[in-house]
């Protein structure tokens, strides 16, 4: 099956709006479930990577079509890819102006329940199914410690002084890492006692609360945040860990 899988947000270099080398230092949470999602694509999947700035893939060379990321298709590419009926990978909150591409896609893929609230404006059904993730990384059981943990992009809408403010009113140590490695994240997880992530803007289903509930944190946030349909370390992992299964699925009989 030839797939085209259009995105912004390669997992094999930085994205513009951030820092994003996948391979070493720090990478976003976007490119490193773009990162996974194509290396877990199936036995007899042929997918070709295409950055909308370079221009859109021609379709009918193409079984089926994916739109991995929107933020940077111009309206114009919005209505080509709505006559395709691709899928569509929403991780962000979508703007009004991508409501045909949406309500034409054959799959609609939210990463968690809330996202699909925050989309009732969208007349269809939604699927859901978080970004793939490894789960193997992630160290637990590990003897948890007395502090709480922050991690992220240090921009003032992921809310690391809310967390640090949390953190005092609790009477907690806050640690707090910006920009970190993904393993200094998971070695600080794997002993903190609570993750806090209380983001100002919408942040759908967030790869470091999968993490830290994986490692077996407490979880601290707010109504920004989307969560997977689950609970528990064991049921979190087991969920995530079968995500790309099912999206690969849905790609296929779509």
């Amino acid at each position: 099956m030839r797939v085209a899988f259009v995105t912004h947000q390669l997992p094999d270099g930085r994205d513009d709006h951030g820092p994003g080398l996948l391979k070493g230092r720090y990478a976003g949470g976007a490119e490193m479930s773009t990162e996974e999602l194509l290396a877990q694509a199936p036995d007899g999947f042929e997918v070709t990577v295409f950055r909308p700035e370079q221009g859109l893939p021609d379709a009918r060379s193409f079984d089926q079509v994916i739109v991995g990321a929107t933020e940077r298709l111009t309206d114009e590419q919005v209505e080509s890819l709505a006559v395709w009926e691709p899928v569509v990978w929403v991780r962000s909150p979508q703007p009004r102006r991508m409501l045909r591409l949406l309500e034409a896609a054959s799959v609609l893929v939210m990463p968690s329940p809330e996202m699909v609230g925050w989309h009732h404006w969208v007349n269809r059904d939604m699927m859901v199914c978080p970004a793939p993730m490894d789960t193997s990384l992630i160290p637990r059981g590990v003897p948890k410690e007395d502090f709480a943990l922050w991690a992220g992009r240090d921009h003032p809408l992921k809310g690391r002084w809310d967390a640090v403010a949390w953190a005092m009113n609790a009477g907690i140590k806050m640690v707090s890492l910006t920009n970190q490695p993904r393993q200094v994240v998971l070695e600080h997880m794997s002993r903190a006692s609570v993750f806090v992530h209380l983001p100002h803007n919408q942040d759908p289903c967030p790869r470091t609360v999968i993490e830290a509930e994986i490692a077996g944190c407490e979880i601290v946030v707010n109504e920004n945040v989307g969560r997977v349909p689950v609970r528990g370390a064991d049921e979190v992992a087991a969920y995530v860990e079968g995500a790309a299964g099912r999206f690969w699925g849905w790609v296929r009989d779509s």
